[in-house]
């Protein structure tokens, strides 16, 4: 629990340092890209440190492609 209090802490000074410059230069779109990685990156960060399942998304792309693959190889016969 304390590390991932630790890891919040991190990402919210780095945002502290980095959203202000971003408004200066009213880079609004930025902003949301920025906050919205950011969150995704906290939210796996954590998720990670307290030994969460994390998917692999390489097998879910694996998953996706099969049928194609299966597809193009029925028709090379």
């Amino acid at each position: 629990m304390l590390k991932s209090f630790g890891l919040i802490l991190l990402f919210t000074a780095v945002s502290y340092f980095h959203i202000p410059q971003l408004a200066k230069d009213k880079m609004i779109r930025e902003i949301w890209i920025f906050s919205i990685l950011m969150l995704f990156i906290t939210v796996l960060a954590i998720a990670q440190i307290n030994k969460v399942p994390i998917p692999n998304p390489l097998e879910l792309i694996a998953i996706a492609v099969e049928p194609l693959s299966k597809l193009l190889q029925a028709s090379n016969k």
